[in-house]
């Protein structure tokens, strides 16, 4: 049985939260609560599969986050908070950490938000890092096809790439580009230039009808696509795309 946990202060968000997922997840355990829950030495211990933490605008959230998985030992935990409490920081606030959603995020957002993560997946929105600051994402190599996807066929990329209205080659793109590289890298995994990747990216986004990588990857989950992504599942019914984060 999943269970999700909804870390969440205000009573009416929070059950808006509980009704959004359990209307996608009606398998799921849900439960609901507010930041006391956190500091309550007597809260009972419930194993989560994911736990929502909306981002406290105190900026305790590291604090919140070291309660959550001691009470909660989640397998992945994603933060909902306000534009303009986002710092890089919370990228890195711990491996737990699998996603990073604005709350005012669409629900078609969050609800693919949530299907990703909980498919072993990761979302986090672009930081506009200012000039001269190092980066703080890195990135590993990667394997075409992707060490996650290799149990399956290479019909079944084909398939993929035909349920979205992409090429082949497209789709390749679209599957590194799912996994934070940048235009760089997947014109090397593919054996292709910057400017041929580039252009690949610009039609697919076209096809795909979004302007940016995140809205791309929601919208191929949200059409049925995998992305090579470990045990992701198909969505019970199509969604429509929401902004980009």
């Amino acid at each position: 049985m999943t269970v999700i946990v909804i870390i969440e202060p205000h009573p009416v968000l929070r059950f808006g939260l509980a009704q959004l997922l359990s209307d996608t997840h009606p398998d799921a355990t849900i439960e609901g609560f507010d930041y006391d829950h956190l500091n309550n030495s007597n809260s009972r211990d419930i194993e989560a599969e994911l736990v929502l933490l909306t981002v406290s605008s105190s900026g305790q959230y590291r604090a919140q986050l070291d309660a959550v998985k001691r009470i909660h030992r989640p397998r992945a935990v994603l933060l909902l908070a306000d534009p303009d409490e986002i710092t890089p920081a919370m990228y890195s606030a711990h491996a737990v950490v699998r996603g990073l959603v604005k709350k005012d995020a669409t629900p078609e957002l969050l609800k693919a938000s949530v299907r990703l993560v909980l498919a072993g997946g990761s979302c986090f929105p672009v930081y506009r890092r200012p000039a001269g600051e190092s980066p703080f994402l890195s990135y590993e190599p990667v394997k075409w096809p992707p060490e996650a996807g290799a149990s399956e066929s290479k019909s079944h990329h084909t398939d993929e790439a035909k349920l979205l209205g992409l090429t082949p080659r497209q789709y390749e793109v679209l599957v590194l580009l799912a996994r934070g590289y940048p235009l760089k890298t997947v014109g090397k995994r593919l054996n292709i230039s910057v400017a041929t990747a580039k252009a690949h990216t610009e039609t697919l986004y076209q096809r795909l009808d979004v302007h940016n990588r995140n809205a791309a990857v929601y919208a191929a989950v949200s059409r049925g696509a995998t992305l090579g992504l470990p045990n992701i599942a198909a969505p019970r019914k199509q969604i429509s795309d929401g902004p980009c984060l």
